[in-house]
């Protein structure tokens, strides 16, 4: 079934188990801009939307998913009708990310160099420290009003390789401040790429 059918249901069964997935519809909420000497104070509309990426993983490169051994229930199609597997871990992660995403006002995004952001918090779960990375895209939607999508949320496993940005990486803007250039169409350039 598609994501999109999933959201508006609100749950997924799994192996005979119900997943609410109502967390998922994306909150909304008020992000005050502080005056500067260019510009006034304005406060931004953020409407966040989620994708299945959220809450499934993909298949590895050149492979498929086996949904004989996987199971057919945990099969969710996402927006460009690629399937991908219900994960356990980023659902039970996914629970923490309506309220993270909204905690965003005065914390750092790195650039990917792939158009998105991403945001690494640290949460300890079960007595350890590890790094939850959000990836998301911010643009303008109408009025004073932007729209966040966060097109994938994992905890990256200690040597997994990936697209992740590293730690000391300085490629990095303040939410606040990006969120205020996207508004007035102004273009977030990457501080560490203007030092070469």
């Amino acid at each position: 079934m598609q994501w999109i059918r999933y959201l508006r249901q609100g749950f997924i069964d799994v192996a005979c188990t119900r997943y609410d997935l109502t967390h998922m519809r994306g909150p909304v909420f008020e992000l005050a801009i502080a005056a500067t000497t260019r510009y006034p104070a304005l406060t931004l509309r953020i409407e966040v939307e989620f994708t299945s990426h959220c809450v499934s993983f993909g298949p590895k490169p050149g492979e498929t998913l086996d949904f004989d051994v996987l199971g057919h229930d945990r099969l969710i199609l996402d927006h460009r009708a690629v399937a991908r597997a219900f994960c356990f871990d980023r659902y039970r992660w996914s629970l923490s990310l309506p309220a993270l995403v909204q905690t965003l006002n005065d914390h750092y995004c790195n650039f990917t160099g792939h158009g998105n952001w991403l945001v690494i918090r640290s949460i300890d779960d079960q007595g350890q420290a590890v790094d939850y990375e959000i990836y998301f895209r911010l643009r303008r939607h109408e009025g004073n009003t932007l729209r966040m999508v966060v097109e994938s949320a994992y905890v990256r496993l200690a040597g997994t390789p990936g697209p992740g940005v590293p730690h000391e990486r300085k490629g990095r803007v303040r939410f606040q401040v990006m969120a205020a250039k996207v508004f007035r169409g102004e273009p977030v350039r990457d501080p560490s790429r203007q030092r070469r």
